[in-house]
């Protein structure tokens, strides 16, 4: 789930918390990974479009508590980008996920267990570009030379 969602953006006000349902829910623009090559980058042949971002939703059941650090909550339509979704189990037999953002944002959820479901929703929209990695530029000289 993470590697689909990496680079994906999202805005405060597509990100709610269902605190009686214990639910969290996060929409997206996420870049369309899966029409590059995973090992090299490359765009795979065939891909309907080199470049493209498609809307995507993202649940988690069973969330206890949510906190924040260096986030602007108040920003609702302040871009931001997801770096990475990481997940540890506490002491307790809880567990907690984080979701990394550019600037050092992190939405930190605490769930009893890790239960998630994401579904793309609608048609992808070309892209200007894709999001630029320093690893996957290497990559590609690799396989060039």
């Amino acid at each position: 789930m993470a590697s689909y969602l990496q680079d994906a953006i999202t805005m405060m006000r597509d990100i709610v918390y269902q605190s009686k349902s214990r639910r969290f829910v996060i929409m997206l623009n996420r870049y369309v990974w899966e029409n590059r090559c995973p090992d090299t980058g490359a765009v795979l042949e065939g891909a309907p479009s080199p470049c493209s971002r498609i809307r995507t939703g993202l649940h988690f059941e069973d969330v206890l508590k949510i906190t924040s650090q260096n986030i602007a909550v108040q920003a609702k339509e302040h871009p931001m980008e997801l770096l990475s979704i990481d997940a540890a189990e506490l002491k307790d037999g809880t567990y907690h996920v984080d979701f990394v953002f550019s600037g050092e944002g992190v939405i930190r959820l605490q769930c009893e267990t890790i239960s998630a479901q994401m579904q793309d929703i609608g048609a992808p929209w070309p892209a200007k570009c894709h999001p630029k990695h320093e690893i996957l530029d290497i990559l590609q000289d690799e396989n060039i030379e």
